[in-house]
C-alpha cells in the first residue's frame, strides 16, 4: 500500500484542488483493486487526526481513484469553500460530527480553480440542512454546495464522487 502525505495544493486532481489560502493534508492510500484490501477504522482515524495540523483546512484520505469515481474519507473542523463540480456528483456519508450544508444558489466570488471546478467564498440563495452522523447527501454535478462547521465542532464523512 502506497502512503503519500503532502501538505500542498493538489492542482493536478481537480476534485482535491484548493486555493493557497486553504492548506490541507491529503493522504493517498491507493493500491491495486484486484484483491481484498482492509484498512482499519483505527488506522483511518489516526491518519486523519494526524493530518489536522494547526491551520489545516481539512484532512483527507483518497482511498480509490478511477476515471468514473473517487472515494475520499475527510475530517474537517473549519468551513469549506462554496464549490461547484461540473462533472462530478457527490455522495456524502456522514460518519461522525455535525455541520450545516448549504446547497443550491450561486457561489459568491466564484473562480475557476481547475477545469470544471469553481470555488467561492460563500453561497448566495442556497438552502441549509444540518448534517449529522448516519446521514447521506447526494449533490448532483453542477450544484453549488458548501459545508459550514460550527465553532468547536468537527465532521467526518466519506465522499463517493461519481462522474456524471
Amino acid at each position: 500500500m502506497r502512503l503519500l502525505i503532502a501538505v500542498a495544493i493538489l492542482a493536478a486532481t481537480p476534485v482535491l484542488a484548493q486555493t493557497a489560502k486553504t492548506p490541507f493534508t491529503a493522504v493517498e492510500q491507493l493500491s491495486s483493486e484486484k484483491s481484498v484490501r482492509h484498512i482499519s477504522g483505527q488506522e483511518l482515524g489516526a491518519t486523519l487526526k494526524k493530518g489536522m495540523t494547526p491551520g489545516a483546512f481539512y484532512s483527507q484520505i483518497l482511498l480509490s481513484k478511477h476515471d468514473g469515481y473517487q472515494i475520499i474519507n475527510t475530517i474537517r473542523d473549519k468551513d469549506g469553500q462554496a464549490e461547484v463540480h461540473a462533472d462530478w456528483n457527490d455522495n456524502l456519508f456522514v460518519q461522525e460530527g455535525e455541520a450545516n450544508f448549504v446547497t443550491g444558489g450561486t457561489p459568491v466570488d466564484g473562480k475557476t480553480t481547475a477545469p470544471g471546478e469553481t470555488r467561492g467564498t460563500s453561497v448566495k440563495g442556497g438552502s441549509t440542512m444540518t448534517m449529522r452522523a448516519g446521514d447521506y447527501f447526494f449533490v448532483p454535478a453542477g450544484t453549488t454546495h458548501q459545508m459550514l462547521v460550527p465553532a468547536g465542532k468537527r465532521i467526518r464523512f466519506i465522499a463517493f464522487k461519481t462522474h456524471k
